[in-house]
């Protein structure tokens, strides 16, 4: 048996650090304790933490449940014109120009507002006619119940009622941040793109909300490399889930970014 790579090794403790599971001597915090008992991605076991601390968990597992699956709206190809618009005009609905996570959650709450109003072959033809994939949505509420069921020995509770974007707005984020502390950046106005953590430089990908904005500050769920410009230099584009989405957070100025977090 070979021995993980000594690079794989070091990024990880890296990630565990970033993440307050690990103390800088290397032994485990209190959350690193919690992370192990959750069997998800690291950076995801961290915001349902942090979560769970903040009185949004409900909220965070639909998104961490969300960053797990394939994007569940369906965009025909530009092939087919029509089709492509009138599905990006019904996927509008849901979009929030602050944040493209409150945009999943916007969606999830019509998708929950349906299945109570319809039978069960009514919302598959209204997923066919909306250009939602029934599939993944299906799996997607799957993931969210696992998440729940696994979170429940670690004191982590939802609250009643639906899912409420706005009344817990700023801990959303904030929770999220937890997990994603490398991820944010800071716009350069000089090169056009974010500076981010480690010398890594984005630009947010096109289908996001922010993509005209340009915040000053942004968060992003995932960083993907892109070799269209300057390979060599190693940019990157933000990007999301699927090829045709974005996970970025929010400009926000409330957000605790500078002077309270170090990431190197």
């Amino acid at each position: 048996v070979q021995p993980p790579d000594s690079k794989a090794i070091n990024d990880g403790a890296t990630l565990l650090k970033e993440l307050g599971a690990l103390q800088p001597a290397g032994g485990i915090t209190p959350v690193g304790r919690k992370l192990s008992q959750l069997p998800v991605d690291p950076r995801l076991g961290r915001m349902i933490v942090e979560a769970g601390a903040r009185g949004c968990a409900k909220e965070v597992m639909v998104l961490t449940a969300a960053l797990t699956i394939q994007d569940p709206r369906e965009r025909p190809s530009k092939d087919d014109a029509a089709r492509a618009q009138k599905a990006a005009e019904l996927h509008k609905r849901f979009v929030d120009e602050n944040s493209d996570f409150t945009g999943y959650l916007n969606l999830w709450r019509y998708v929950q507002e349906k299945q109570k109003e319809l039978s069960s072959s009514a919302f598959r033809r209204l997923c066919k006619n909306e250009f939602l994939n029934y599939l993944r949505i299906r799996e997607w509420q799957d993931l969210f119940t696992q998440l729940r069921q696994i979170a429940k020995p670690l004191g982590i509770t939802l609250s009643p009622g639906p899912v409420d974007p706005l009344a817990h707005d700023k801990e959303i984020h904030m929770s999220l941040l937890a997990g994603l502390l490398s991820h944010i950046g800071l716009y350069d106005q000089r090169k056009r793109e974010y500076s981010g953590a480690r010398g890594t430089r984005f630009a947010v990908f096109p289908g996001s909300a922010l993509f005209k904005k340009t915040p000053d500050w942004v968060m992003a769920a995932e960083l993907v490399e892109t070799y269209i410009n300057n390979a060599e230099n190693g940019d990157v584009e933000v990007a999301g889930y699927s090829a045709a989405d974005l996970k970025i957070v929010r400009n926000d100025e409330t957000l605790p970014v500078e002077g309270q977090f170090k990431v190197t």
